[in-house]
């Protein structure tokens, strides 16, 4: 057990460095995308442990971190520590890091966060609206997205 908890500080540290940041911003980038999810499983006014599961199994499944990785990120995203990253911050790293289908995907991903409970709620209807506009998706694109996630 110590031995996995020192792999994941790390991996954590290793993350923040520097020299990490120069080779690869995969992290930042995938706390950016995290920080949005976080973002929608808090719309509603409830965090549902269904949203939390969801965002768990995306990171794992798109951005390659680990279980314990993905938790100690949605924890990160939930605490105060996360508050220095503020939204238009994370905006421009998506703008800068992705294409306008890969933004696609981010915002599917954001709409599987927001179904987890069974439902849409407005303002989660609200948020990924405006995030959408801000990340330069196309309505079309957008609309897909949803119809995709919701025959899933």
């Amino acid at each position: 057990m110590e031995e996995m908890l020192m792999a994941m500080l790390k991996t954590l540290k290793n993350w923040w460095t520097e020299e990490t940041h120069k080779q690869n911003n995969a992290p930042e980038l995938s706390f950016a995308i995290t920080k949005l999810m976080v973002g929608m499983m808090g719309m509603d006014g409830r965090i549902d442990a269904s949203e939390r599961v969801e965002i768990n199994f995306l990171l794992r499944e798109h951005y390659g971190l680990t279980a314990i990785e993905s938790d100690e990120l949605i924890e990160q995203c939930i605490s105060n520590d996360a508050a220095e990253l503020r939204f238009d911050k994370v905006v421009k790293q998506i703008n800068a890091n992705y294409d306008i289908p890969q933004r696609t995907e981010i915002l599917r991903q954001i709409w599987q966060v927001a179904l987890a409970d069974g439902e849409i709620d407005f303002l989660e209807d609200q948020y990924i609206n405006r995030l959408s506009g801000l990340i330069g998706v196309p309505v079309e694109s957008l609309v897909t997205a949803k119809h995709v996630v919701q025959a899933e």
